[in-house]
Parts: structure tokens; sequence; C-alpha cells
């Protein structure tokens, strides 16, 4: 596969899940809406002008008109949903003032506006508490898990539709049970958790068949399509991908359908490198994105275009569609940095060198942003939610205790002897059932910890591996590819003595790029590491600086991947900050591997610190999460102005 067949599958898989939401909440939502009509909305404007039209006629035409525009326009949806509301707040009708609330907060998400959104979901929310309405509660948490999900708070995401999801149960509301089936699947999907979202995406299928529910099982094939591209289950991922555009185009749901069609693209063009064929039929998406308006949705079918002509070599085009992918919306980061990456690369082969280092610094600006950014906020998340678990399952503990004392003190006034006895046995039981309980609390909870810790660094390492060998392999590739076409010009063409400074400052900046891109690339994954093992990668690593020495005990073998890269990131964060923040002369690196473990020790000379104290920076957080997460321990001894000593331990599990 090639590397612009690799950008395309990962980046248009993640998008993906951010365009098919704005579907599933339409569809999820038509239960709630207004049907005392079954008008047009022509109709339903005409009927808006009628003076003798009563407020409760004038408030449902605005719940249906403010529906009936969010696929088609912003502006009037959000125009009769702030009509509506104004009027139900005069005429103090609260439950329309809710819903109308809920339609306006859907209409800014459907048009990418998700702060807005948020806030306005968040007031329907309250209404509906107050009001004690339960449908439209269960159908505003799961509007808001849309939100949390397409700005990438999974877990967030996940529990507002599990709430919701509890709630539809309890109401036997079959449609949307089926429609938060596909939200979860697709979340899954968004996590690389395939099996789960396999699990999710086939209850669909199974819900959506016997109640002849063709809009989601399109949604189900159209999901279990983007798995099987996943696991390059190439005839399967475009079996399902074609039944899903079917079904969608037979139906009118233009939005789905055409990514659907981007699904089939794919196939093609990375199995079978069709490029004809996948253009095709992303032509076609493109063409029902631009009908449907949402910009999210076009620059995703900008995006894979623009690959697909990168591929043919038709570098115009390719620089076309990128930049008209960015200016039609930028607000999914994977997207966009697809996008840029494709006008650096089309610039270069067109020679716009000043527009092609331009997008160079945004594309490598916006990486750094997201690979520091998206890891701090999943922790953040992750501690939120247990903290919140922890506390439902302390209240739920004295709930229990207090019901038990009022039974035992209402049958103490029967027979007191007996029930002491029975009161001592119970008491004793319930003690010891607490303390399991607790002890099962945490366990649960550590294991979590654990299990999210590791899914974190999974994802950074693979995007760290990835990024650094796009980077390296393919615009590293392509400045030398042009540093030597350059000195060609140069041994063929007389340059005029003027020109000679300017040639040589280009040379020079292409020199410094590629130092520059070099230096990154072996930050984000050293290639030595997944090469040659630890061992060689740490030497290589304590060799760059003057003031480190790296010592070497046992026998050398390859061990876990992911021990490796753990291993690696922990030791390479301990040693900056020996050099940044103790402002160390000297740091001896001690590695000692022995069959069933390994031990890893970093000694510095530096300032020091006392371990006893809560240090401001996060690095030895990090570094302990790190450990923690493979199953290690970290020991720290440190004394003020005598230096520092850490030592990092592992049990081993040989390939």
């Amino acid at each position: 596969m090639q590397i612009s067949d690799t950008f395309t599958l990962n980046l248009h898989t993640m998008s993906f899940k951010r365009r098919v939401f704005k579907n599933l909440l339409f569809a999820g939502w038509c239960v709630l809406s207004v049907n005392g009509y079954g008008q047009n909305s022509d109709s339903l404007e005409h009927l808006l002008s009628n003076k003798k039209l009563s407020a409760e006629e004038y408030l449902k035409a605005c719940d249906e008109l403010s529906w009936n525009y969010l696929d088609d326009d912003f502006e009037k949806s959000k125009h009769f949903a702030q009509l509506g509301i104004k009027k139900a707040q005069a005429e103090k009708n609260s439950s329309m003032e809710a819903t109308l609330y809920r339609n306006l907060g859907v209409a800014y998400y459907m048009n990418s506006q998700m702060d807005s959104a948020q806030l306005l979901l968040s007031i329907s929310l309250d209404k509906a508490i107050r009001m004690k309405d339960k449908k439209l509660e269960a159908a505003v948490y799961g509007a808001i898990g849309n939100v949390h999900n397409v700005s990438g708070n999974y877990e967030e995401a996940l529990s507002f539709y599990l709430k919701a999801l509890s709630m539809f149960e309890l109401q036997e509301n079959r449609e949307r049970i089926r429609s938060l089936l596909g939200n979860i699947g697709a979340l899954y999907y968004s996590l690389l958790n395939l099996n789960q979202a396999e699990k999710y995406f086939l209850d669909l299928e199974r819900e959506s068949l016997p109640a002849n529910d063709m809009y989601n099982l399109g949604r189900a094939y159209d999901g279990l399509s983007r798995i099987a591209l996943k696991r390059k289950k190439f005839d399967t991922s475009l079996e399902y991908a074609e039944s899903a555009a079917d079904i969608f185009r037979r139906s009118n749901q233009k939005a789905a359908e055409a990514i659907a069609l981007q699904g089939i693209s794919m196939v093609y063009y990375t199995n079978h490198k069709d490029y004809a064929k996948a253009k095709e039929y992303a032509l076609k998406a493109l063409e029902l994105t631009r009908e449907t308006g949402y910009r999210s949705d076009l620059a995703g079918s900008l995006n894979i275009l623009s690959n697909i002509y990168f591929n043919e070599r038709d570098y115009e085009n390719c620089l076309k569609s990128a930049k008209e992918g960015i200016k039609a919306d930028t607000t999914d980061a994977n997207v966009t940095a697809n996008l840029y990456a494709n006008m650096v690369r089309a610039g270069m082969f067109l020679n716009h060198k000043e527009e092609a280092l331009l997008y160079f610094d945004k594309y490598r600006a916006l990486i750094d942003n997201r690979s520091t950014k998206e890891f701090e906020l999943s922790m953040a998340e992750l501690e939120k939610k247990y903290l919140s678990e922890k506390k439902e399952l302390r209240i739920s503990t004295l709930e229990r205790e207090r019901k038990l004392y009022g039974i035992i003190s209402f049958t103490t006034v029967f027979i007191l002897l007996l029930l002491l006895i029975i009161l001592y046995l119970r008491q004793n039981t319930i003690r010891n059932k607490r303390e399991l309980a607790e002890q099962k609390i945490l366990q649960l909870m550590q294991e979590k910890q654990i299990v999210a810790t590791q899914a974190v660094l999974d994802g950074e390492t693979a995007e760290r591996a990835r990024l650094a060998r796009d980077l390296h392999d393919g615009l590293g590739g392509m400045l030398s590819a042009v540093k030597l076409n350059l000195f060609d010009m140069k041994q063929d063409v007389i340059i005029e003595s003027e020109d000679v400074a300017r040639f040589n400052k280009v040379m020079e900046m292409l020199d410094n790029s590629m130092q520059e891109l070099r230096r990154v690339a072996h930050n984000m994954m050293p290639e030595s590491l997944s090469r040659y093992g630890l061992k060689i990668a740490l030497e290589d690593f304590c060799r760059s600086f003057p003031n480190v020495c790296f010592h070497f005990f046992g026998e050398d073998k390859r061990f876990h991947q992911k021990t490796e890269n753990t291993l690696y990131r922990a030791v390479f964060e301990l040693i900056h900050n020996a050099i940044k923040h103790a402002q160390a002369e000297r740091i001896n690196v001690q590695v000692i591997q022995q069959p069933d473990r390994i031990s890893i020790t970093v000694q510095d000379n530096g300032k020091g610190f006392d371990p006893r104290k809560e240090t401001k920076g996060t690095g030895l957080q990090n570094v302990r999460n790190r450990i923690n997460s493979i199953g290690g321990t970290v020991e720290i001894h440190s004394v003020n102005d005598q230096g520092t000593e850490i030592t990092l331990e592992i049990g081993l599990s040989h390939d």
C-alpha cells in the first residue's frame, strides 16, 4: 500500500464517524417530530402567516418547520426554532419551549457548531428534567452523546448514550433503541475496537430486519463495510457498501448514500488500485455532498478525491481539491491534516516551493497540537468518570444500609432475643460483603485505569509510528528528490552570478527542512527501536547527548513491542527531565536484562527534589502511568541538591 493509500484509509475511516452521526441524529429523532399536520414546508410557512392561528397551532407549525429544514437549510431551521421559542416563552408553554430548544441545538449540530449545540441542548435537557418529560429527556441525552462523540469525548459520549438507551428500553421504544445501537457501534469503531463495533452493528441488523427499518439496516451494512475494510476483507467490504448505498438511494437519504459511495470508492482505491473506478464513485459522493451542503461531508469527499488525483499524478486537480476541502471545513483535524499533506506533496511536484513549505508548517503544527491535547483530554475524562462511578456506588451502599437498619429496628419490638442473634450474624455478613465489594470496586477501577491507559498509549504509539513513517518515507523522500533535481539542474544550466546566492539559499533551506523532518520523525518513533530493539535504540539516543552514559548488562533479546515502546518513551522522558528541570551535568543510564525481567536505572547529579511532595509537572506522572499500564513498578530516590535515581522494573514475556 502506498503512502497516500494509508493516509486515505486512516483519515477517511476516522472522519466517517463525524459525518455519519449527522444522519444518525436525524433518523433517531424523527419519532419525536410533530405529526399533527403532515404538510410540506411551503404549506406550513403559508399557514404560519395566518393571524387567526391559535398559539398551540403556531407552535406546532414552528416545531415542524424547524425540524423539516434541518437537512436542507440551516438558516431557515434556526429562524423557525427561534420564532417558536419566543412565542412559547410569551405563552409560558414550557413543553414546546424545551422541544424547540432541542430543535435549535440539532440545527447547530448539523451545521458543525458544536459549542452552541452543546449549550442549547443543555437548556432543553434542564427544562425536560424539570417537567419530567422522559421522552424528550432521553432524546436529548442521545443528542448530547452525539455532540461529545464528534468532538472526540468518547467517554462522555458513551455515558450519555447508555442513559438514553436505558430510558428508551423502559419506554419500549424500539426505533430509538435501533438508532442508539448504531451510534454505539460507530463510537466503538472510532476507538478502533472492531470486535465491539461489529457486535453492535450485527445487533442493529437483527433489530432492523423484522421491523423493516431500511434506514437503520443501511447503517448496519455501512458500519460492517467499514469494519471489513479495516480488516482488509475487501470483497466483504464491497458487498456491504453496495447494499448500504442501494438502500440509501431507494430511501432518498443523500448524505448517507454519499458515505456508502465513499466506502465503495475506498475498496477500489486501496485493493484494486483501480483509480478510475474509485474516482467515479468519489465524484458521485462529491455531487451528493454538494447537494446536502454539509461542510464536513464536503471536505471528506474532497479529501478522498484529492488522494486519488495524487495517485493518478494529476497534481493540479489534487491541489485544487485539497484547497477546496480546506476552504469547506477544517473542524475535523484528521481530514485537515491529510489535505495539508496533499497540498505539500502536490505543491512540490508543481514547483510551488514557498506554498509547499507554508502548508508543511501548518501540517506539523496541527499534528503536534493534537498529539498533546488528545492524551491530556483522555486522561481527564477517565478520571472524571471514575470519580463519578465511585460516588454513585458509595451512595448506593449507604442507601442499602439505611433500609437494613430500619428493618432491624422494626423487628426488635417483637422478638428481641432472636433478633439480636440475627443482627449479630447479619452485621458480620454485611461487613464482610462490604469489604469484599470495596475491594472489588478498587480492583475494577485499577483494571479500568490500566486498560484505558493502555488504549491511549497504544493509540499514541501507533499514531507516532505512522506519522514518523509518513514524514520520513513520504516527505523526506520527496525533499531529497527535489534537492537532487535542483542539483542536476545546476550542472546543466549556467546560473548568473546574482542568482547563485539565491540558489544556494534554496539548497540550504532544503537541507534545513530535511534535518528538521528527520529530527521530528525520530522523536516520534525512532526507526532503530522497531528494527533492532530497546538496547540499540537507547544506546543511540544516549549517544546523542555528550553528558549521558549508557551501560547494558545481560543478554540482549527482543521482547513485546508494546513493552519496548513504553520503556523507551519512559527513559526518553526521564533524561529530558534531568536535563531540563534538574540541570544535571552527568547522567547514567543502566539497563539490566534478565531472562524473566528487565530493570532500567536513570541516575543524575542534578538539583534533586523531595519525592514526598507533589511536583508541578506531569512528566513523572506520565512515566508512572506508562509503566503501570504494562504491569511494572517505579522507584524514586532523590534528595535536594544531591541528585536523583529512578528505577523502572517489569516482568518479561518473550515473543
